[in-house]
């Protein structure tokens, strides 16, 4: 079933997600959701890299990640339990990002470039991984979430807000916009 995507200024971005005890059906038919609510969102020349539960409203430890970012069609996704970041490199690496509850929004974002991250897989099984470049920036992206964090929290200079145009290029956003952004910030 497709979901409503909770969009900024909603408080409930601002919560602390629950970890999952046990993997039963319902986590499953929740994951299911996330993957069909991120495909239908896809559109033009963008898609959904990821979606934490908190962003359809669902308080959990629960993220769904495409497997493919450099395949717009690809439609499969790897499902993480309580996923928990147990170590990050000291190299850290700036680029921009944007979110599915932030519509239109894209901000310069630095984040550690490699992470290992422990998790549980859909089945409930323990898994570990090591991630690199764009694919430990959306985990990290992810786990922000869960924490009650959105990634407008860790850009710094508001000269770093961007709007995408209808050819995709980057726009510095208006300062009306900016002033916008700058009460939803923690």
């Amino acid at each position: 079933m497709i979901r409503k995507i909770v969009t900024i200024p909603n408080k409930i971005l601002r919560m602390k997600s629950k970890r999952i005890g046990f993997v039963d059906d319902s986590i499953r038919d929740l994951a299911n959701d996330m993957i069909q609510t991120t495909l239908d969102w896809d559109h033009d020349s963008e898609f959904g890299a990821a979606l934490a539960a908190i962003q359809i409203g669902e308080p959990l430890k629960l993220t769904v990640v495409r497997n493919d970012f450099d395949d717009a069609k690809s439609k499969e996704f790897t499902t993480l339990v309580n996923p928990e970041i147990v170590k990050s490199s000291n190299e850290n690496v700036s680029d921009v990002e944007g979110c599915l509850s932030v519509p239109g929004v894209y901000g310069r974002v630095s984040r550690p470039l490699k992470i290992k991250v422990k998790a549980q897989d859909i089945n409930g099984d323990p898994i570990r991984l090591t991630l690199e470049g764009f694919p430990a920036r959306v985990l990290q992206h992810e786990i922000d979430h869960m924490n009650g964090i959105i990634f407008l929290d860790h850009v710094k200079d508001s000269s770093q807000l961007f709007n995408i145009d209808k050819n995709g290029t980057l726009m510095p956003v208006s300062q009306s916009k900016k002033d916008d952004l700058k009460k939803i910030k923690q």
